[in-house]
C-alpha cells in the first residue's frame, strides 16, 4: 500500500503549542494533552499534523509514542522553561526517519546556501538582503498591525532614520559593520516604542527574570517571544532542508546561528513592539504569548519567512 502523507506544508501550518503541567500522550491514534482541572484530568487535542511547533514546558512529560507521533508528523518538538524560554533541547527533524515521506529534505536550498556561505563576497551581499529584508518587514507590519498602529509608533520609507539605515546597509565592508549598523536601529526602534508607552529609559537585559518594574517586563517578553520567533527560524530551516551551521551575520562557529538570522527577519516587526504594548495593557506572560502567536497566524509569518530564505538561497548571486 502506497504511504499517503498527510501533513500541511510547514509553512502553511497554523498551531503553535506550548504545555505547561500536563501529560502528552497518544488515545486512539491521536495527539493529546492531559491537564488536571478541577481534580480530575481533561485531555485536549493537538492536531500535529497542522502544528509548527510544540514546547514542553515546566511540569509536562511526554511519552514514547506521543514523541514519535510529532517525529513523524514533522513537528518541531521543544523541551522549554517556564513560559517557552529558555530552550532546554529541541529535536533536529533534518535527521528524522520516522517515515518516508520525511526522512529527506529538498536538497536544492541546501546546496545554494552552502556555495554563498563558502564565497565571502556572496555571504555579504545576502547578509545585507537579509537586512533589507527586515526593513521591508518592518514597514510593512507596522502599518498593518492594530496594536502597533496603536502605540503611535510609524515608519515609512522617507523617514531619516531609515534612509540611514538603509546606507549604512549599503556602505558596510563586513559583517561586523553590518551588526553595528543593526545595534543602532534597533536600539533606536527600543527608544521609539520605549517613549509611546512613556517609560523614560529602557535597557536591553537578557534573562532579567523579574518582573519588579515596566522595564522587567518588557525584557521578560522580548526572551519569551524571541524564543517562538527561534522556533519558527528553526521550522523554516528544517522545512527547506537547510543546516543551522551556515550563518549569514551571527558568527561561523555559534551553534545554530543562521536560525538567529532568519528569526531576526520578524522580531523587530512584531515581538518587539508587542513587548511594549503588552506592558502598557498589564498583560501577563500568556497573553503576551497569545497575542504573539495569534499575530503569527494572522499575518502569515511563516509563510512570509519561508518565501524570504527560499529567495535569498535562490538569488543570483554571480554578478557580485
Amino acid at each position: 500500500m502506497k504511504y499517503q502523507d498527510k501533513s500541511i506544508m510547514l509553512s502553511k501550518r497554523g498551531f503553535i503549542f506550548l504545555i505547561e503541567h500536563a501529560r502528552v500522550k497518544v488515545e486512539n491514534g491521536t495527539l493529546v494533552y492531559l491537564k488536571a482541572e478541577n481534580g480530575t484530568y481533561r485531555g485536549y487535542n493537538i492536531p500535529h499534523f497542522n502544528t509548527s511547533i510544540v514546547m514542553i514546558g515546566e511540569g509536562s512529560s511526554i511519552t514514547r509514542d506521543a514523541a514519535a507521533l510529532i517525529s513523524d508528523s514533522g513537528t518541531l518538538l521543544m523541551f522549554v522553561g517556564g513560559g517557552g524560554s529558555p530552550v532546554h533541547s529541541s529535536t533536529d527533524l533534518s535527521f528524522s526517519i520516522a517515515s518516508p515521506s520525511i526522512e529527506y529534505r529538498p536538497t536544492q536550498y541546501m546546496q545554494k546556501w552552502a556555495s554563498i556561505f563558502f564565497n565571502d563576497n556572496y555571504r555579504l551581499v545576502a547578509a545585507k538582503h537579509f537586512m533589507h529584508l527586515r526593513i521591508e518587514n518592518i514597514l510593512y507590519f507596522y502599518s498593518k498591525i492594530d496594536f502597533i498602529k496603536e502605540t503611535g509608533v510609524q515608519l515609512s520609507e522617507k523617514d531619516s532614520e531609515i534612509i540611514k539605515y538603509r546606507e549604512k546597509i549599503n556602505t558596510a565592508n563586513n559583517e561586523n559593520e553590518l551588526l553595528l549598523s543593526e545595534a543602532w536601529f534597533t536600539k533606536l526602534l527600543y527608544s521609539k516604542f520605549a517613549k509611546s508607552i512613556k517609560l523614560n529609559h529602557f535597557v536591553r537585559e537578557q534573562s532579567k527574570n523579574s518582573d519588579e518594574n515596566d522595564m522587567d517586563i518588557i525584557n521578560g517578553f522580548l526572551d519569551h517571544g524571541n524564543y517562538i520567533m527561534y522556533g519558527l527560524g528553526s521550522v523554516t530551516l528544517h522545512g527547506l532542508g537547510i543546516s543551522y551551521a551556515f550563518p549569514l551575520l551571527h558568527g561561523k562557529t555559534r551553534r545554530g546561528a543562521l536560525v538567529f538570522d532568519v528569526a531576526d527577519l520578524v522580531k523587530d516587526s512584531i515581538c518587539l513592539p508587542l513587548a511594549f504594548y503588552s506592558a502598557l495593557n498589564g498583560d501577563k506572560d500568556k497573553d503576551f504569548r497569545m497575542k504573539l502567536i495569534d499575530t503569527i497566524n494572522k499575518y502569515k509569518i511563516l509563510d512570509k519567512l519561508f518565501e524570504q530564505v527560499k529567495a535569498t538561497a535562490l538569488r543570483d548571486y554571480s554578478d557580485v
